[in-house]
């Protein structure tokens, strides 16, 4: 391929990238000068107007200049770089359930007959200690009198001079009073056994625990067996919300961070509570995983299966920050354009960690009090663009005007065959067929290999490869595993000159890896 033909291909790529901008900016022109008076008017002020926007020589690669008067109809603004408390915001809806470890069921232990029904309704609120039902039980009146006849024998021989006399008396009193105890009867009550000396026909059974009768098995006149469930009893003093939060926001929330819940009919209303416990998996549809708030309710006004709002606020600490807005993000990159002052603007790439309330955490790229632009941004990026390109396309010519260079082609790299990179424990070789890259159709080959040397095969492999020009655009491409453990694509390298390749890795509970190879495709 000749150096004509490049050019002629690279004019046409970079026309796209300039024709937005320079078109923007001559038409603010136009609107600031008024409609012309001759034919060729507006073409001479255009030009001369981009001349000023666009004088970089003895400025950075990829730094543009505009005006005061330019800047202001086109609305950049800018912004320092400073630390600020950064917050991020989980909003959910979740759903009012039982506190499970305040629910409590009833068991009558013996077997008998509800002889008289306190507690008649489900529903009912009760409180420790009240009375639920009454039970009739032969055995339950046979061991009273059990216990109270071995009370008189304890009586009859405490004064025996055989002391194994005596003491069988005292066992044979604990014993029987055990047996009630363990069939739930009240110390009050055995003791009101002991005074009256009589037993009882039937037996009062009282509430162990306050809170709402949400179960009720019970009915007057009804057989019951120790098995039967009688009654369930809710505590509803504190309650649980359970709310899905998706996996992108999973990572900020930690058990004790403060929630908040407001109900839609009466917004005002603030219940406060807090992260109790995240449940250890992730729903595969949703992509949401389950967590619980932990709260108070009072005056019961939270009721199970009411639907609230739930917000979670994420104090992250102060951070360097930068707005979302001011960032250019191409996908592999992210670029902020810095402003150097009397109107020059520097493209800049920098690294950010996580995205709260509109702002980006900034972990590297930038310095506290550096000025950075926060709107219109994305006008700077092509007036940037094209002023590389135009600066490619001027050295581009020159070559092109030299005498014996038609027809040259472009340099071969300088060491063929694959390329090794460690990352973590890790071993990744990147490798092509034909093994010098050609300008058109190649396939790129990536094998994995961990620590002892075996071949890695459960992982999920992509390429992201481009040219480092301005207009280029990224492709991306997806793997499949060949038998020999090759991670194998077709990728089509459409001119001669050095490529970017990027390798993704992913795989199930490790942490995504990504590393960058170069390899020139000669013609």
């Amino acid at each position: 391929m000749t150096i004509a033909k490049a050019l002629k291909g690279f004019v046409l790529i970079i026309s796209a990238v300039g024709i937005f901008a320079a078109g923007y900016f001559w038409a603010l022109r136009g609107m600031d000068q008024g409609p012309s008076t001759s034919p060729n008017a507006a073409d001479t002020e255009s030009t001369k107007d981009m001349a000023g926007m666009q004088d970089t020589s003895g400025m950075g690669s990829g730094m543009v200049m505009v005006s005061p008067e330019k800047q202001q109809l086109i609305g950049v603004r800018t912004a320092l770089v400073e630390k600020k408390p950064l917050v991020k915001t989980v909003r959910t809806v979740g759903v009012i359930a039982y506190d499970e470890t305040k629910l409590s069921q009833v068991y009558s232990k013996i077997e008998g007959w509800i002889d008289k029904l306190y507690v008649n309704f489900t529903g009912k609120l009760v409180e420790k200690g009240q009375p639920l039902f009454t039970i009739y039980s032969p055995d339950l009146l046979a061991t009273q009198q059990e216990y109270l006849l071995a009370i008189k024998a304890k009586e009859r021989l405490s004064a025996s001079s055989i002391p194994e006399v005596r003491s069988g008396a005292v066992s044979l009193v604990d014993a029987s009073k055990r047996r009630l105890a363990l069939w739930d009867i009240s110390e009050n009550q055995i003791r009101e056994l002991e005074e009256k000396g009589e037993a009882q026909k039937t037996l009062t059974l009282y509430a162990p625990h306050s809170g709402f009768v949400i179960k009720k098995d019970a009915h007057h006149g009804m057989k019951i067996m120790p098995d039967k469930e009688l009654y369930t009893i809710a505590d509803l003093s504190t309650v649980w919300v359970n709310v899905d939060i998706y996996e992108s926001e999973i990572s900020f929330v930690r058990p004790g961070q403060r929630a908040s819940v407001t109900l839609s009919y009466d917004p005002g209303a603030t219940f406060n509570g807090k992260v109790s416990y995240i449940y250890p998996s992730v729903d595969e549809k949703t992509r949401t995983a389950k967590v619980r708030l932990e709260l108070a309710n009072p005056g019961f006004k939270l009721k199970p299966d009411m639907y609230v709002n739930v917000e979670i606020k994420i104090d992250s600490g102060r951070h360097l920050a930068v707005p979302e807005e001011a960032v250019l993000d191409s996908g592999i990159r992210k670029v902020v354009f810095i402003d150097k002052g009397n109107g020059h603007f520097e493209p800049k790439e920098i690294k950010l960690g996580a995205k709260m309330d509109g702002h980006f955490q900034v972990l590297s790229g930038l310095n506290e009090g550096e000025r950075i632009v926060t709107s219109s941004a994305f006008l700077l990026d092509s007036e940037s663009r094209l002023s590389e390109a135009m600066g490619a396309m001027a050295g581009m010519q020159s070559m092109e005007g030299m005498k014996g260079m038609e027809g040259m082609k472009m340099d071969a790299p300088k060491k063929a065959g694959p390329q090794e990179k460690k990352l973590q424990d890790l071993t990744l070789t990147l490798s092509t067929q034909p093994e010098k890259p050609k300008a058109g159709e190649n396939i790129l080959r990536l094998k994995i290999t961990d620590k002892a040397g075996n071949p890695v095969k459960d992982a999920q492999v992509s390429f992201n490869y481009t040219m480092n020009m301005p207009g280029m655009v990224t492709s991306k491409a997806d793997t499949k595993l060949t038998k020999d453990g090759f991670y194998e694509t077709k990728a089509n390298l459409g001119m001669m000159g050095e490529w970017e390749v990027t390798v993704v890795v992913r795989r199930a509970g490790q942490k995504e890896i990504q590393e960058r190879f170069r390899i020139v495709a000669a013609q």
